[in-house]
């Protein structure tokens, strides 16, 4: 009895020790984590009657355990969802398998997608679609520059991300690194509560971004400004704080990393790691020129051997700068499991496109619709996503907003064209939730999708009327402009514009009542007016003002300048009241005539000038004008001709002293210079005389003698140099009185019009007018700065292009429709260097626009093209995985008319449910349509069998024949 003592207290010790460390492996490894209750799945598989009577028999159980977990259910909180996204991360080249941790934590700790694809290989429209949940077609973000983070996307999209949607749903959301290529950090995008943006493409160092409004701008300190670690921990405080001061609040992370973008500047301690690996080298590495292909890869050869060095060093820098992305995702996973959220959490990783690397003999680049472009990592870590799975259902990046929207909670739109993926995780959790196997394959899902659409670039102008419906129709730009405050009704002050709704449509008319009294009484405004309503009396009234108003007009006098004594030249204003008056209350054949009406300058002469005789100088020009009548030999006569013609005009009362003594003055040196000269003339001064006919008479002696012409002409010069002079003065001093002219017209009081028939309009001061010219004042210095930012980006713009020319002086690299780079030897700035001198080569083409069609499941692979040049491809991935043979020519004709139509379905689709493209819908379709797609193939096949019967048979009736 005491030799079996110590045995059994052995086993109870083992069993007490294995159950301790179950828990403790369970607890650590999650393979059967806690799940919250909203996401708590019911099973969908068929179940057994043993099942069912298992679960009879515990029943009573269920019902205590939940009874006794009921309070702590309750606080249970929606799971964080945390998005890690890198910049051009490939598949094909094997990036992936060099990030152990990434592979450890995310791959055999969740679930991996290796059938993950993009819809658009670009940066800007996918990260576009990865916001928004859209396709390109659907948010226009074509290229990075076309519409990316234009005022038009922020308008209409960026509202409508999963941040907006998560954030009004209580989540604390923070964006930190990469955002759009063309983001310029002049606003924080709507949804992020926490925001550290990058300004503009990718940068490790000597960037700006925005943190919450604020730009700031880092150097090249690795310790302070190496940007992959900047995001790492700019990201873990943000959790760290979150759980300190929101406990219950989840979180949404969007960690963007620029890696392994350029210009592939890594960390100091990775600079010596993978060199001479050479995974990029696929079969499809250097295979050029490949004649059935597109345009851009019947244009590019084989690579140069300095084109060959390139690819290896680049594959190695793009490797070295993936291992902070690594390091940073270990950290996050340590960070989580400290804050007691790691159960609690989900984590995606994947990468906004691919790509390549001297595939088809292109040195590197993306956007081409190949696996090496458009398929990109997809790991899946979370609750309910058992370790280590292979889910093999298509995954695109529109799926991304859908998936965050359910697993937050929220409904997911209807414009949205994804598709969640929690149904995914749902079967392989109910697969593979108790499983210790090392690889898990989960099975197909029945119903997902089989298609999805890949696309690049934009219809051109000349495409557009051949390929394309109008995006936006009339009615519905109407609608979204109405929906803007400017056009709101009832008008306002200063709105051009109002939207009516006439209870069919919305209809859009000008603001006449308020605009119309503002051009009106444009020279008004500066008195604050309104109106009253009255009889015909006001009519009587208002006409008698105008008949004294008439009187005062026709009092005025002028004198010898043609200057106003009196301004009361009447105003365009009060002659369209006239007109509107007499049109009013006198038949139609009557047209009104208004005399005198234009104002006058005044010609106004300062102190400091009065000894310029502008009278005198008029009196000249009249009196020489009179002396051209007679004729050139009775020059004494002339001369008294004149004076007795001006003796009238001497005697009078407008002749005053001044100008008497200018007159005798101007007569006296007129005789001086007629002596002097040599002939006896008193009307000519200078010898000569202009006629009315604008032609000039000159005596004999100007013309024979030349020190008399000489003479003559300089004085002329003088005269005319002193008189422009003046000019000049007095055009100062005129600009002088228009700047300081005084605001009330000085001489008209200010009258009461009638505005319309029956209305009186009363105007006083009021801040009305001040309203106004700060309103101007302020579009003044808008319009300003706007200049100004315009002109400093084209001088930045112009000194760039004239840096690059220095720098590239002498080495040309431009191609018609071509899309060429430059590297040198001073492009990177990191180890390890290129040190083969400078090289040029073009990457991409105008005219590489496509739309093609990749399906995936249990009987096809294949990758369907079509290109805006009307050039098609096909590619079998089951017997071709490397796309290098072009095998349309081997398709049926009615199989590629069933590709092109699941194009075009693709290519305008709008939603989930338009957009997804599976098993059951098209066999629906086809069964609709009244054969099924197996007996059309028989049909097909039988017929062509029957043709080529009868052409062997015909062909050895034709042999034998011969013989």
């Amino acid at each position: 009895m005491s030799s079996e003592i110590p045995w059994l207290l052995g086993f109870i010790l083992i069993g007490v020790g294995t159950v301790v460390l179950s828990r403790k492996i369970n607890r650590e490894d999650d393979i059967s984590p806690e799940v919250p209750d909203h996401l708590v799945w019911p099973s969908g598989r068929r179940q057994s009657s043993d099942h069912s009577r298992f679960q009879d028999e515990f029943s009573s159980w269920s019902s205590y355990r939940k009874s006794e977990q009921l309070g702590r259910r309750e606080l249970r909180k929606k799971p964080n969802i945390i998005l890690i996204m890198t910049d051009d991360q490939d598949v094909e080249l094997g990036s992936l398998n060099f990030m152990p941790k990434a592979l450890r934590i995310l791959g055999e700790g969740g679930a991996h997608f290796p059938n993950a694809y993009v819809t658009t290989p670009m940066c800007c429209p996918s990260r576009s679609s990865m916001l928004t949940g859209l396709y390109a077609h659907n948010h226009n973000v074509f290229t990075n520059n076309d519409n990316c983070s234009s005022p038009q996307w922020q308008q209409e999209h960026e509202t409508r991300t999963f941040a907006t949607y998560l954030s009004n749903a209580g989540y604390r959301t923070a964006y930190f690194g990469k955002y759009l290529n063309e983001y310029n950090g002049d606003y924080v995008p709507p949804g992020w509560r926490e925001w550290a943006g990058l300004i503009r493409n990718s940068r490790f160092y000597n960037y700006t971004i925005n943190m919450n409004g604020n730009k700031i701008k880092h150097g090249d300190d690795y310790y302070q400004d190496y940007y992959p670690d900047l995001i790492a921990n700019d990201s873990m405080t943000f959790l760290r704080l979150s759980k300190q001061y929101f406990a219950e609040k989840p979180v949404m992370l969007v960690m963007s990393f620029p890696a392994p973008h350029g210009p592939e500047e890594s960390a100091p301690q990775h600079q010596n790691l993978f060199h001479n690996i050479t995974t990029h080298r696929t079969p499809s590495w250097d295979y050029a020129p490949n004649n059935d292909k597109q345009w851009l890869l019947r244009y590019t050869g084989k690579m140069e051997p300095i084109h060959m060095k390139f690819t290896d060093i680049l594959h190695t820098k793009r490797l070295q700068t993936l291992q902070s992305v690594d390091d940073a995702i270990e950290k996050l996973y340590n960070e989580l499991k400290n804050l007691g959220e790691l159960e609690n959490t989900y984590i995606f990783y994947t990468s906004d496109h691919g790509y390549h690397l001297g595939q088809f003999g292109l040195v590197k680049g993306k956007s081409q619709p190949f696996e090496f472009d458009v398929r990109v990592p997809f790991l899946v870590r979370g609750p309910l996503v058992p370790k280590g799975v292979r889910i093999s259902d298509i995954v695109i990046n529109v799926d991304l907003a859908p998936t965050f929207l359910e697993l937050g909670g929220v409904n997911r739109p209807e414009h949205l064209d994804g598709k969640s993926i929690v149904p995914l995780l749902k079967d392989a959790y109910e697969q593979f939730s108790n499983s210790r196997e090392v690889s898990k394959e989960v099975k197909l899902k029945k119903g997902w999708r089989e298609s999805f659409l890949i696309e690049r670039g934009k219809l051109t102008k000349g495409y557009k009327d051949m390929y394309s419906e109008k995006s936006v129709k009339k009615k519905k730009l109407i609608a979204e402009k109405c929906g803007q405050p400017e056009y709101s009704s009832p008008c306002k002050s200063f709105q051009k514009w109002e939207c009516i709704h006439d209870g069919q449509r919305w209809r859009v008319r000008k603001c006449r009542s308020v605009y119309f009294d503002q051009r009106v009484n444009k020279k008004r405004r500066r008195r604050n007016c309104w109106c009253e309503n009255d009889d015909d009396s006001l009519l009587a009234e208002y006409a008698s003002k105008a008949l004294e108003v008439k009187q005062a007009h026709s009092e005025m006098s002028f004198d010898i300048a043609g200057t106003a004594t009196k301004e009361l030249a009447m105003k365009p204003q009060e002659r369209r009241l006239q007109r509107k008056f007499l049109k009013e209350h006198v038949n139609q054949g009557f047209r009104s005539i208004f005399v005198g009406s234009r104002r006058k300058r005044e010609v106004f002469v300062p102190e400091s000038l009065q000894k310029f005789d502008v009278n005198g100088v008029v009196q000249l020009s009249h009196w020489l004008d009179l002396t051209v009548k007679d004729d050139m030999k009775s020059q004494v006569n002339t001369t008294n001709h004149v004076m007795d013609f001006h003796e009238d005009y001497l005697k009078s009362s407008e002749f005053d002293k001044s100008s008497a003594l200018t007159y005798q003055n101007t007569h006296h040196r007129i005789a001086q210079r007629s002596v002097s000269d040599g002939y006896h003339s008193k009307s000519n001064p200078h010898g000569c005389v202009a006629l009315s006919s604008n032609s000039v008479i000159c005596v004999d002696p100007i013309y024979y003698d030349q020190k008399i012409w000489r003479k003559n002409k300089n004085q002329l010069d003088t005269a005319i140099k002193d008189l422009r002079h003046k000019l000049y003065e007095l055009k100062g001093l005129r600009r002088q009185l228009k700047k300081k002219r005084p605001q009330s017209s000085g001489y008209f009081p200010q009258v009461d019009y009638p505005v319309g028939h029956g209305q009186r309009c009363h105007c006083d001061d009021d801040e009305e007018q001040q309203r106004l010219k700060a309103w101007r004042q302020e579009q003044r210095e808008a319009r300003k700065l706007a200049r100004q930012r315009k002109k400093e980006a084209r001088l930045k713009k112009k000194e760039k292009k004239n840096r690059r020319k220095a720098k590239y002086k002498g080495f040309d690299c431009n191609a018609d429709k071509m899309n060429c780079f430059t590297h040198n030897n001073n492009h990177w700035k990191t180890p390890p260097l290129w040190t083969y001198g400078p090289f040029c080569f073009c990457q991409n083409s105008n005219n590489n626009t496509y739309w093609c069609l990749r399906t995936i499941n249990s009987t096809h692979n294949f990758l369907y093209c079509e290109f805006i040049t009307g050039f098609t491809m096909y590619f079998d991935l089951r017997t071709d995985p490397y796309q290098l043979r072009n095998a349309v020519h081997n398709l049926e004709l009615f199989e590629l008319e069933d590709m092109k139509q699941k194009l075009n379905r693709l290519r305008r689709c709008k939603g989930a449910k338009d957009c997804t493209l599976s098993s059951q819908s098209q066999d629906q379709e086809r069964l609709q349509e009244g054969f099924s797609y197996s007996s059309r193939f028989v049909e097909r096949r039988k017929l062509h069998h029957h043709r080529d019967a009868d052409r062997s048979s015909s062909s050895l009736e034709s042999d034998e024949r011969q013989r």
